[in-house]
């Protein structure tokens, strides 16, 4: 068994370039999806609220690969991110398709994995922790399934025009603070319950980061944002690879 981690594609067109690169990588591992297990970190997509239609249809190629993928055996664990929440409501209950929002462990080939969005790496930004608790309330939730897609379509993509320039800009201007961050969250995660690897996102900064702690090495890595690079994780046998797609 193959596993993939993918994270913060910001996918806002299926015509981008990064579209045609996920729906190529999709398409090879439909071609042995029972040997193959798939990590989506969170930022998918740079928009998706709720099991709105507006959404499907808009990225619907990438939908039937996902879902064809996981019917036909292969497994798929999708972690929200900051663009893509309350997304249960299409991928599990429709699809059957795990989601998560917050980290979790897994065995993978005898590995201890720690992986998540990476909603916690920055302890200092407070307004982002405000904007978790907002966007994560029941009552925001509700709103969130009630309201029709197309709106929350023409929200987000309002959003992710600005976002991305700030956030671009924010990696690049402070890329070694970022690196420092992501490390120290490794090794304060890794204190509250070791891991051999732990696999994160959202900073847009990637980072492989190998540390060792009473003797027992581990590793931390940031996979960055496919903005920068398209690039994915993959464990098989033990062994740790960074691939640029």
């Amino acid at each position: 068994m193959t596993s993939w981690f993918l994270s913060d594609l910001h996918l806002r067109d299926i015509n981008e370039r990064n579209g045609n690169t996920l729906l190529r990588f999709l398409f090879e591992l439909n071609t042995n999806p029972q040997e193959n297990r798939l990590f989506l970190l969170g930022d998918i997509f740079d928009g998706w609220v709720s099991d709105g239609s507006a959404f499907v249809l808009q990225f619907q190629p990438l939908v039937d690969e996902l879902t064809k993928f996981k019917r036909n055996g292969g497994e798929v664990f999708y972690f929200e991110g900051n663009h893509d929440v309350h997304i249960d409501r299409f991928w599990t209950r429709l699809h059957g398709i795990k989601v998560f929002d917050e980290m979790q462990y897994m065995q993978i080939d005898g590995l201890t994995v720690r992986m998540e969005h990476g909603d916690y790496i920055n302890p200092d930004d407070e307004a982002y922790f405000k904007y978790l608790s907002i966007i994560r309330h029941p009552f925001v939730e509700m709103i969130g399934h009630i309201l029709p897609s197309r709106f929350w379509q023409w929200i987000t993509l309002r959003q992710s025009m600005k976002s991305r320039k700030k956030s671009a800009r924010y990696a690049i201007d402070f890329a070694e603070r970022i690196r420092a961050m992501i490390r120290a969250y490794a090794l304060k995660a890794y204190g509250t319950k070791p891991f051999d690897i732990l696999v994160t996102g959202h900073m847009h900064v990637f980072d492989d980061y190998t540390f060792e702690v009473g003797g027992k090495k581990a590793r931390s890595i940031n996979l960055g944002t496919w903005l920068e690079k398209p690039r994915v994780l993959k464990i098989k046998n033990q062994q740790i690879e960074i691939i640029n797609l």
